[in-house]
């Protein structure tokens, strides 16, 4: 379970692999939400930070940052749900 800055660690390798098994990266994400449970800003400041030295929050893409009060598993402090571009795999060669 952890703090917020572990389960945001966590919550990103965790993404980091989905996108990997699907031929995808945090290069091809388009769009992120960020749920942190809490409503103190240097939290939602701690886990931002994360994001960022994860390099999920670069590139041209929307992201969202929200404190809310409660997610669906006891414990849970931190989501990301992200949306990726799966890249079309390369064409064999026929040489």
């Amino acid at each position: 379970v952890g703090d917020h800055v572990r389960q945001a660690e966590q919550v990103i390798a965790n993404l980091g692999e989905q996108l990997r098994a699907v031929g995808s990266d945090f290069a091809h994400v388009v769009a992120t939400d960020v749920y942190v449970v809490s409503g103190e800003p240097r939290v939602l400041s701690d886990v931002w930070g994360v994001v960022e030295a994860s390099g999920l929050s670069t590139g041209p893409h929307s992201s969202t940052l929200l404190g809310v009060a409660c997610l669906g598993y006891t414990g849970q402090l931190v989501e990301i749900t992200a949306t990726a571009v799966v890249p079309e795999p390369e064409p064999e060669s026929w040489a």
